[in-house]
């Protein structure tokens, strides 16, 4: 587990809640309080990149985050990747590029870890400039593809899809329904539907995923970031990255997930690596919020007394956002919790009865928050902090057992929250 402390400092004032909130005042204090990262890492997260470059900085960098990746190669990973594959419990998966791969490095790999489950088929085949081939020339290939996943017991995830540049065939799934069309091909032999996308909106990600479903087969996606137009802001290529992880988490028929890139990327001026390129070898702002925001890990369910860090939410609705922390301390800070935006959390209450709920939170405007649970719900005023950091106490009432509350704010003004705990 990790552990870390915030000092917790109440606004310089006097505040309290309207009636509906029970709330109470809080006096001037500074308090020290101690949270671990209780959630476990997602294992549908994971990056598309080539860790043989500098294996002994970015493994400790995104091993605490990262579950599996490829790095479009077949080749069996450098020896100094493999100590840390083990170390951080990471999942390599090979790919066949193309038609031109050797099945002998398949075959090495999967003896040295009898473990490996999935082998990703060609890249982008309907892009001139990756694997370029038209369904006719891939399902040449393709038999051979699925005998030497079954003889090694392995799953077998279908060309890796995007719209391209090969004549005829721009829309991916025109290449892939004509490739399941082809004498020896059948999306019996796929476990999963592999997928490319770089659009500039978490909902436009959203609705293309959707359009794959209709194969029935879990999703991989297996490159996203947002590259429209050739120039991402960094604050624009985190807001997508937070809003797209949110919904990749969220949707069952997501199987994984793999962001392009952690460092190398072709095109720098979209803000969208991971790692820096640079002495000193460190996450950027971009990986800080990609290691630590929220896996929506459903297993987990904070105790009362427990200090809950507001970006490790069990659920999430709307467009919320993560950054990394405005506060004295803390890692990550959520906002934009605003109306139709809300954050679940999962608590075990020891028994029924009225709770102090504290915030920590600011906001530039005086507004409410609505807290829910069940079919039962209160509303907390939350006086304008002038932008500042400040805690508030509100008494709300809780069932027996666990359960999942929910914050959502009441107005169109934004509300940004670094921790809450139930007393």
């Amino acid at each position: 587990m990790k552990y870390f402390v915030i000092l917790a400092v109440a606004a310089l004032m006097s505040v309290s809640c309207e009636k509906t909130g029970n709330g109470t005042d809080n006096g001037t204090s500074q308090e020290a309080v101690q949270y671990e990262t209780l959630q476990g890492k997602s294992l549908k997260r994971g990056v598309c990149f080539n860790f043989a470059q500098l294996p002994s900085y970015d493994f400790p960098l995104l091993g605490d985050a990262v579950s599996w990746y490829y790095d479009w190669s077949s080749n069996v990973p450098a020896a100094a990747v493999e100590p840390y594959l083990e170390e951080y419990g990471i999942e390599f998966c090979p790919m066949i590029w193309n038609g031109n791969y050797n099945p002998d490095n398949i075959r090495t790999y999967k003896r040295t870890h009898p473990e490996a489950e999935y082998i990703l088929a060609f890249n982008e085949p309907n892009l001139t400039d990756q694997a370029n081939m038209t369904p006719a020339q891939a399902a040449q290939f393709w038999p051979d593809v699925v005998a030497l996943a079954k003889e090694l017991g392995m799953k077998l995830i279908s060309p890796a899809m995007n719209y391209g540049t090969l004549a005829g065939y721009s829309d991916p799934w025109v290449w892939m329904d004509e490739f399941l069309q082809q004498p020896g091909v059948s999306l019996d032999d796929m476990d999963g539907i592999a997928v490319h996308c770089y659009m500039n909106t978490s909902q436009a990600l959203e609705n293309y995923i959707n359009g794959f479903k209709k194969y029935g087969k879990p999703i991989w996606l297996t490159e996203f970031c947002a590259t429209t137009g050739g120039t991402v802001s960094a604050v624009s290529q985190m807001n997508f990255m937070v809003e797209s992880i949110n919904y990749l988490e969220s949707d069952d028929d997501v199987f994984r997930y793999a962001w392009f890139i952690p460092r190398g990327g072709p095109l720098n001026q979209i803000n969208n690596e991971l790692l820096t390129s640079s002495s000193p070898i460190e996450l950027t702002d971009l990986g800080k919020v990609f290691v630590n925001m929220s896996t929506q890990d459903k297993s987990v369910y904070y105790e009362t007394g427990t200090v809950i860090p507001a970006e490790h939410y069990s659920s999430v609705d709307g467009t919320v956002h993560v950054r990394l922390s405005t506060d004295v301390s803390g890692i990550l800070e959520v906002f934009d919790v605003k109306k139709g935006n809300k954050v679940g959390y999962q608590i075990n209450v020891p028994q029924a009865g009225s709770y102090m709920l504290e915030l920590r939170y600011s906001t530039y405007t005086d507004t409410s928050l609505e807290v829910s649970e069940g079919g039962s719900n209160v509303q907390i005023s939350l006086p304008d902090s002038d932008n500042e950091w400040t805690t508030l106490s509100s008494e709300i009432s809780l069932p027996a057992g666990k359960t999942e509350i929910f914050l959502e704010g009441t107005e169109a003004a934004g509300i940004c929250l670094n921790w809450l705990r139930i007393k």
